[in-house]
């Protein structure tokens, strides 16, 4: 089994740990805001599946390209429980509203000035501010037939990117079934998913997000 194959089983052994704890998760807030980033962060979640789907199969570019889809969820859910205002969802609520999302630029900057008000949103805030910074470019061209792609269909993939954007997907899923967790009266289950990270080390980033020449 090369490392490709087993990075990618201990990424699958990691999400199945994580599923099994939000399983047992308590009851769930019904809020609008509750629903909304619970949705979002189970659509990150889904990506992250795809992710390594597309890798398993040999659909190195296309996994990359979900890896900037898997973020942008992450974000969003972000927005939704720590940003949006309750106008905001009221307005979402409202067909006849003509309410649009804001771009997820504008969402990060939201939770950036957010996170000066509320300094113990910077485990989740910080690293999707420093993959905003280092990868969104680099990601978005993998997504829409950019240069990165180009260059890797004749050179091959190299196995640092893989290793790169593996890490980053599991630390994203991560932050999201995390922020799930957050979704439901105040309890001590947050420890549930924290005490998951043990023994997966070997599948996890997060100093991956601070070093943008490993992506491009």
């Amino acid at each position: 089994m090369n490392y490709e194959q087993i990075l990618l089983e201990q990424s699958e052994a990691f999400a199945l740990h994580l599923g099994d704890r939000i399983d047992r998760m308590p009851e769930r807030d019904d809020s609008h805001r509750a629903l909304a980033t619970a949705f979002a962060c189970e659509l990150g979640i889904e990506h992250a599946y795809a992710l390594r789907i597309l890798f398993a199969t040999g659909a190195q570019n296309a996994a990359c390209a979900m890896l900037h889809v898997q973020y942008d969820a992450l974000v969003r859910a972000a927005w939704y429980a720590y940003a949006a205002s309750d106008a905001d969802f009221q307005a979402m609520l409202d067909p006849d509203s003509g309410f649009t999302l804001p771009h997820t630029g504008r969402m990060v900057h939201d939770l950036k000035t957010r996170l000066a008000d509320e300094p113990g949103l910077a485990g989740l805030v910080k690293p999707l501010l420093a993959m905003n910074d280092a990868y969104s470019a680099a990601l978005g061209d993998f997504e829409h037939g950019g240069i990165n792609p180009m260059h890797r269909t004749g050179s091959g993939f190299p196995v640092d990117l893989f290793d790169t954007v593996v890490r980053s997907s599991n630390g994203l899923m991560y932050l999201s079934f995390r922020l799930l967790a957050r979704q439901g009266p105040p309890s001590d289950f947050i420890q549930s998913i924290d005490e998951a990270l043990a023994g997966f080390d070997d599948a996890l980033p997060m100093a991956c997000f601070q070093d943008p020449s490993r992506v491009g």
